[in-house]
C-alpha cells in the first residue's frame, strides 16, 4: 500500500528545509514524492509540513495559508540578510524600546501592504538565485510584492530586543519585517530567532521531531505521523459527491448542484475539499460561476 499524507515536522534551527525533506525521504519506500510545503530558512524552527506521496499535490493550497510566527528582533544592527547570520552594516544606540512603543511600530505594518524581498532569498531574478547574486556581491532591483499582516503582537521587550507573534500572507518575509521595523524606529534592526508556529492546519504542539519520525519508521509505524489529506485541507469547505456522479468527476466532468451535498453556502471561485461516499478525499474543486457546480482543480490517485 502506497504511503500518503502530510507529517507536521517540526524543524530544529541549523539544517535547511531541503535536508530535512531528504531525511524523511530516506524513511520511505524507494520513488516514493517527497516535499515540504513553506520554507523555512537554517536559523528558523518550527512547523515545517512535509507531503508525502499523493500529498504533494496539495502544495498549492497549502502555500496559500495564513501563517503564524515568534520572532525576536534586535534593535540598533542592520545586517546584509536582515538577521544575525549576516555581516553587519551598521550599529546604533537602540536604547530601552517600551512593550507600547514596540506595539505601536509594529502596528504600523497591519494590513496589506508592499514588502520588497531581501537579496539573501530563494527567489528568481533573470534566472539566477537572489542569494545567489548576492554572495557574489552583486545586488539587484527587485519588485516589491503584495503582503498582508492578519495580526500582529508585541509579546516582551526587554532593552533594545523585542519579541513579538505576526500571522501574515503568502510570500511575507519576517527577517525584512524586522528590519522594516527598526528602519521605522530609527536605530535599525535584524531578527536574531524566529519560530513558525501555524500554517493552516497544523500547529506547533501538534508537531513530530525528526527524531521521532524515525523512531516510528523503525517501528513500521510511519502512517501515524501523516496527516490524512482530509485533515490537511481542513482550512478549505468540504463537499461530498454523490456515488452515482462520482466516477463522471474523476473523469474530468463538472459536478451540478444535484450531485453533491454540502454543509455550507460556496463562494464562487472558492476552493472546496471533495470527499467520496466512503469518506477519503479525492479532488480538489473550484466552485463554478453562480456557485451551483463544481469543477475538479486536481484529483488525488490514491
Amino acid at each position: 500500500m502506497k504511503i500518503i499524507g502530510v507529517m507536521n515536522l517540526k524543524k530544529r534551527s541549523g539544517p535547511t528545509s531541503h535536508d530535512m525533506v531528504a531525511r524523511v525521504r530516506r524513511l520511505l519506500p524507494g520513488k516514493t514524492k517527497v516535499g515540504h510545503a513553506g520554507t523555512l530558512d537554517p536559523m528558523a524552527e518550527g512547523v515545517l509540513p512535509v507531503c508525502v506521496g499523493a500529498a504533494t499535490k496539495i502544495f498549492p493550497y497549502l502555500l496559500d495559508c495564513p501563517k503564524t510566527y515568534r520572532a525576536t528582533m534586535i534593535f540598533g544592527r542592520v545586517t546584509d540578510t536582515q538577521d544575525i547570520t549576516g555581516e553587519t552594516i551598521s550599529e546604533d544606540e537602540a536604547g530601552d524600546i517600551p512593550l507600547d512603543e514596540a506595539q505601536r511600530l509594529l502596528g504600523t505594518f497591519l494590513g496589506p501592504g508592499i514588502q520588497v524581498p531581501p537579496m539573501f532569498s530563494a527567489l528568481k531574478v533573470g534566472g539566477t538565485r537572489l542569494h545567489e547574486l548576492a554572495r557574489a556581491g552583486k545586488e539587484v532591483d527587485r519588485e516589491g510584492r503584495k503582503v498582508e499582516i492578519y495580526d500582529i503582537r508585541a509579546l516582551a521587550a526587554e532593552g533594545s530586543r523585542l519579541t513579538f507573534e505576526v500571522s501574515c500572507s503568502r510570500g511575507t518575509y519576517i527577517r525584512t519585517l524586522c528590519h522594516d521595523v527598526g528602519a521605522l524606529q530609527g536605530s535599525g534592526g535584524c531578527m536574531e530567532a524566529l519560530t513558525r508556529t501555524k500554517l493552516g492546519p497544523f500547529h506547533l504542539e501538534d508537531g513530530i521531531f525528526l527524531e521521532e519520525a524515525e523512531s516510528l519508521a523503525g517501528e513500521g509505524r510511519l502512517r501515524e505521523a501523516l496527516m490524512p489529506l482530509g485533515d490537511a485541507l481542513a482550512h478549505l469547505p468540504a463537499v461530498t459527491v454523490k456515488s452515482e456522479a462520482e466516477g463522471r468527476f474523476r473523469n474530468g466532468i463538472p459536478l451540478a448542484g444535484r450531485d453533491f451535498t454540502v454543509q455550507l453556502p460556496l463562494r464562487e471561485g472558492g476552493k472546496v475539499r471533495v470527499f467520496a461516499p466512503g469518506g477519503d478525499v479525492i479532488a480538489v474543486g473550484r466552485v463554478l460561476p453562480g456557485g451551483g457546480g463544481i469543477n475538479a482543480d486536481r484529483v488525488f490517485v490514491q
